[in-house]
């Protein structure tokens, strides 16, 4: 099994195998997370098959990483705001309130359904009611696996601090909104 260093490096060097490594084991992923950022399956999947292109034409010239899905998520979101930026011309932007909707895995759906309704109905109320950029902060912290450095190059803050602060705040408002902290998030707390 390779690290995602020698992946990269191996992908930096031209290697073919690699780049469609990469790109099998992550475009679902990248899927998945664009269509969070915004809800246009269209603008997503062009905006990853650009992200690809651009990563093959240029692999030589392109610097390290030791997380190849942070690189990967860091360059869509980059290139899905530059979409929506050229498009605003014509009304095309993001909708806020639309971003960055939380959905849950299979196996998060089964827990979920151990839980009585009226459990889910409120925390996935208290979910909704957060700010755009804690529900961002949580999806990468607890579903993506993200540490908080990566969370504050991805929210463009500060430093990791600022982004555990966002999370944890986001952690208060969810514990304020319904009582407690869903099991999900006491088990996976960092």
């Amino acid at each position: 099994m390779q690290s995602e260093r020698d992946l990269w490096n191996a992908f930096r060097s031209g290697k073919n195998a690699a780049f469609l490594s990469i790109y099998k084991t992550y475009f679902k992923t990248l899927y998945s997370y664009g269509i969070r950022i915004k809800d246009d399956e269209d603008l997503v999947k062009d905006a990853i098959q650009d992200l690809f292109l651009d990563l093959k034409k240029n692999c030589r010239s392109l610097g390290e990483t030791d997380s190849i899905k942070f690189y990967l998520f860091k360059c869509l979101k980059r290139k899905i705001y530059r979409e929506l930026k050229a498009w605003d011309s014509s009304k095309q932007t993001l909708d806020p309130s639309q971003s960055f909707e939380i959905t849950f895995s299979h196996e998060d759906v089964l827990i979920n359904q151990q839980l009585d309704q009226e459990k889910s109905r409120l925390i996935n109320q208290a979910i909704s009611q957060l700010s755009t950029r804690k529900r961002e902060a949580i999806y990468y912290i607890y579903y993506e696996g993200m540490n908080y450095q990566q969370v504050a190059d991805l929210l463009e803050l500060q430093d990791s601090k600022s982004a555990r602060d966002l999370t944890y705040k986001a952690l208060r408002s969810l514990r304020e909104s319904i009582g407690y902290l869903p099991i999900f998030f006491i088990t996976y707390l960092p």
